[in-house]
């Protein structure tokens, strides 16, 4: 009785909701011709339109999405920036694309047309009289395409082409009103249904792959014949017999088209017609090259389909079994969701403009992949497309989950039903085990642990790059997975079943699905879809997790163990020698709110403990700040090495403790690349020097007789704001920093001009201001003083930055353990940043107890200067200092250094060659023929805060 009563409530909805939903319905008819020499098209699209809404509409949006790519304006290009990608601002004219020669008519009289106030690629087009409920008027334009570069999705590359988005489209008007909306690359579509019916008129040698059903069964014939040997990359084409009624005469070539780099342009073409019922878009590709293979797929007793794939020569061993790849995809998501609701599916493979595939009304497109199952699943992928996004037109623009999430939810049983639930990839051993089974839900689980995570019902456009390649899709995914366990796999089922009949070729949006599901499965439901609308996990009995050791690292169950990680330690410096011992760390991903690092270090050559550790506690609070992290961090290294009197081997050395809190700003928008940060830091430092030299006639040497101890402090306080952006990124940071005798304020910017050509130019700034508190009473305040020449060891004086030989140098002559060679051409980026060293004359250090300024310039190269890329860059660096206004001045007011600097392991090492310097510079070093050398010129830095983190976490995760 109860499901009697259900059933009949549910039936009782249905037929409430159908009397208030409505949709329009767009019919199409278009001629279109391609010329592969200009690579564009010329077109002719006419339009039904039938308003079936409840209002009269007195001008209809249409999207022009072609004009995307006119120029860097646009929303399409403002995107690709903020996510990172400048091949289209910097495109060159030949490059980009647009449509034109649109001339508006409806039922035959001229339109008039607005421009849409922000985005060019969206047009308006006023109605002479208001289209009344009911009514429908027919529009048509001619229109000139100019194909653009396959930047995203659709275009050409070369004569290969990918026709998609082509053609003027009516943006949808429903029960929440216009959708008109720009082309963007990250952000899909929603369209209106209807039947079109499309020509094609191409140069004869072109195989063409489309949406719908070809109506040239000799065509068809040809196009699966053309190639005997599908497996070999150098197919013989078979030549096909175009009936006269298809044959066209090419349009008369301009003179440009006749030089001989231009491609050929055959003098015949043929017209293919492709019809299809109940779609919103249409898409094709042709390629001259494509291989076809052929077969049905019988779905029901009285359902077949036609099965297509088209691939080139290259792909031919990858895509040999396509065609069954298609067949079961097909089958699989039939049994589960509903029956395929086209007659013919077609699989292209075809450079889309990004890794993967795209999805369009019974046939989609797939980058070329190497790996079999990779392909098998990404077919999977995309064919489920056409249940959602094809079948049921959701606005993927606005809800993306309702698309993709759906869809690899599928995905994930299909891998299942097909490979079983262990892992189908290539890992293999040891090093499988220390991996995830699942990568994105790693990654979703550190960006809701950092609180950098987005809503699943997130528009498209506003998710952060990140976010829309896991959110819409894994953690939607997820999200799908809990509701079916809410009920059962049976019961769910049932519920898709009704949705997908319900809503086939219709525009759902999410209050229809959860009402699909609550009346089909008598659960109320309210608690799971609020999920969809929020932030963090979505595991709603979160476990404590246990800690387990483990080898090395492992990221294999990170849901359910917090891993203590231990493995083997080195390290080296010119004084310890090498450094063996063990590092043991809980740093995980998620990450841990308490973490620590200790890396004990036995020393070979001073037989001392070295070594360095951190301990932190991290929280992310609601508002304000992203992050806050209170910690302390320590290290212990010998600094110099001697023999004493007696001959015994000392050592200096340092030991630091530094207590920090750090807070870390929240960006308003997620889609922000900006970073604002305050750090305090205390550091409490402990030196060990050599005192009392004295001279052994034995060796000739001078030899330390004793040392001594010395404490001392430093607070720091530094405010930095970061721009990560693709396109001029930035950074400054201010930072003051106090001790009991001097306090010093250094300012440092740089700033990223970007050129075309992957390259550019960083112009740094640095200045600073020095001051005492006390009188000049330390005897080595110089080393805290700010200076244009490039840092030494010694003047790292919070020993924050990696050397080699610390205290490496040629200025101490006769010392009785040699402390020179390559240690002593290390420089640290800091101060004026000048790469060059004169150690022995203190006044050429540019050196300032008051005020010192830089700036500091290294560009990239012109990649045709050499036959391939080489790391190298020019750098330029100038700056003065106080001292140097002064009436008697020991150097000229302004210095400068310039050369060439090679940068290695992603600018972690660089290398720099000085070869224009200033006069005092040059003058000196010739009273030092020793080091007047070209070799003990060059200087190098290691900077390991050039290791960028986030790109290295952004290009896992856009990989997996």
């Amino acid at each position: 009785m109860k499901k009697l009563l259900l059933s009949i409530a549910f039936l009782a909805c249905i037929y409430a909701h159908a009397q208030n939903y409505w949709q329009q319905q767009v019919n199409y008819t278009i001629d279109v011709s391609l010329n592969d020499v200009e690579h564009s098209l010329t077109g002719f699209i006419k339009i039904q339109y039938i308003n079936h809404s409840p209002d009269t509409l007195h001008f209809i949006w249409f999207h022009i999405w072609p004009n995307a790519y006119k120029n860097d304006k646009t929303a399409f290009s403002d995107q690709l920036l903020e996510n990172n990608r400048t091949d289209f601002y910097f495109s060159d004219k030949e490059q980009r694309g647009y449509i034109n020669r649109l001339d508006f008519r409806i039922d035959g009289s001229i339109a008039r047309t607005e421009d849409h106030p922000e985005f060019i690629d969206i047009i308006k087009v006023i109605l002479q009289r208001p289209l009344a409920p009911g009514d429908s008027i027919r529009i048509s334009t001619p229109f000139y395409e100019k194909l653009p570069f396959n930047f995203s999705r659709g275009g050409h590359v070369r004569q290969t082409y990918q026709v998609t988005q082509w053609y003027p489209k009516p943006a949808v008007y429903d029960q929440k009103g216009w959708h008109a909306m720009p082309y963007l690359d990250q952000g899909e579509f929603y369209s209106e249904f209807g039947n079109y019916d499309v020509r094609i008129t191409v140069p004869e040698d072109y195989v063409v792959a489309a949406t719908g059903e070809l109506q040239d069964e000799e065509e068809e014939k040809w196009m699966i014949n053309k190639f005997r040997n599908p497996i070999s990359k150098d197919p013989k084409p078979i030549t096909k017999k175009t009936p006269t009624k298809n044959r066209k005469p090419a349009a008369r070539k301009k003179s440009l088209q006749t030089e001989v780099s231009m491609p050929t342009h055959d003098t015949i073409t043929k017209t293919l017609q492709y019809r299809q019922n109940k779609i919103h878009d249409f898409a094709w590709f042709a390629d001259k090259t494509f291989i076809v293979n052929y077969d049905t797929a019988q779905l029901s007793p009285g359902k077949i389909v036609k099965v297509y794939s088209y691939h080139t020569p290259e792909g031919a061993t990858i895509w040999k079994k396509s065609i069954s790849y298609i067949k079961d995809a097909l089958r699989f998501h039939s049994s589960v969701i509903g029956e395929y609701p086209f007659n013919v599916m077609s699989v292209v493979e075809a450079k889309t403009g990004s890794p993967g595939g795209m999805e369009y009304p019974t046939i989609t497109s797939i980058s070329p992949l190497k790996d079999k199952i990779e392909l098998d699943l990404t077919i999977s992928h995309e064919i489920g497309h056409n249940w959602f996004y094809a079948a049921i037109g959701s606005n993927e623009r606005r809800y993306p989950w309702m698309d993709e999430g759906l869809n690899t939810y599928y995905d994930k049983r299909y891998e299942e039903w097909k490979y079983g639930t262990h892992n189908p990839g290539f890992r293999n051993g040891w090093f499988k085990n220390k991996l995830p089974s699942d990568w994105n839900k790693l990654f979703l689980d550190i960006l809701e642990k950092e609180k950098m995570d987005q809503p699943i019902s997130t528009s498209s456009q506003d998710f952060n790059e990140i976010n829309y390649n896991l959110i819409p899709y894994d953690k939607a995914g997820l999200w799908l997975h809990q509701l079916q366990d809410s009920m059962s796999t049976a019961l769910f089922d049932s519920c898709m079943h009704v949705y997908f009949r319900e809503w086939q070729f219709r525009h759902p949006y999410p209050e229809d699905f959860m009402s699909v599901m609550e009346l089909n499965s008598g659960k109320k439901l309210t608690r799971q879809f609020a999920l969809l609308n929020q932030n963090g996990s979505l595991d709603f009995q979160s476990k404590p997790k246990k800690i387990k050791p483990t080898f090395f690292f492992s990221l294999k169950n990170t849901d359910k163990f917090s891993y203590i990680n231990i493995g083997p330690g080195i390290g080296y410096n010119m004084y310890d020698k090498f450094m063996i011992g063990t590092v043991m760390h809980n740093y995980n991903l998620p990450p841990n709110n308490f973490e620590f690092f200790l890396a004990p270090l036995y020393a070979t050559e001073s037989r001392q403990l070295k070594g360095i550790g951190n301990m932190s506690y991290s929280w992310h609070p609601e508002t304000h700040f992203q992050k806050i992290s209170i910690g302390i961090n320590g290290s212990t290294f010998s600094t110099n090495a001697a023999t004493d009197s007696n001959f015994n081997k000392v050592f200096e050395k340092f030991q630091k403790i530094v207590p920090y809190i750090r807070l870390t700003f929240k960006n308003k928008s997620a889609r922000s690349s900006l970073e604002r940060w305050i750090d305090f830091k205390t550091f409490l430092i402990t030196e060990k020097k050599f005192d009392k030299y004295v001279f052994i006639s034995a060796d000739s040497n001078l030899h330390p007789t004793s040392a001594k101890y010395s404490n001392r402090y430093l607070n720091q306080l530094s405010f930095n704001i970061s721009d990560y952006r693709i396109l001029y990124p930035y950074n400054l940071q201010l930072q003051i920093q106090q001790t009991d005798i001097f306090y010093r304020i250094n300012l440092t910017g740089n700033y990223f001009f970007n050129y075309d050509n992957n390259g550019g130019m960083n112009v740094r700034f640095f200045a600073a201001k020095f001051g005492y508190w006390n009188h000049k009473t330390s005897p080595d305040i110089s080393r805290y003083q700010p200076k244009l020449l490039g840092v030494t060891g010694e003047e790292d004086y919070t020993y924050s930055n990696y050397f080699l030989g610390r205290t490496a140098s040629n200025a101490i002559e006769e010392a009785s353990v040699n402390n020179s060679g390559l240690a002593a051409q290390q420089i640290m980026i800091r101060d004026g940043g000048f790469k060059l060293r004169i150690d022995q004359y203190d006044f050429l250090q540019g050196k300032s107890d008051n005020w010192v300024t830089a700036l500091n310039f290294n560009t990239t190269l012109p990649n045709h200067l050499f036959p391939v890329k080489i790391p190298v860059k020019i750098f330029f660096d100038v700056g003065t200092y106080a001292e140097a206004w002064k009436t008697n001045a020991l150097t000229s007011r302004f210095l400068y250094v310039g050369g060439v600097q090679l940068s290695l392991f992603k600018n972690i090492i660089n290398i720099y060659f000085p070869l224009i310097y200033s006069s005092d510079f040059r003058d000196q070093l010739k009273t030092i023929p020793e080091q007047n050398t070209f070799w003990k010129r060059i200087t190098f830095s290691i900077d390991v805060q050039n290791f960028d983190t986030k790109k290295l976490f952004r290009n896992i995760a856009f990989h997996q």
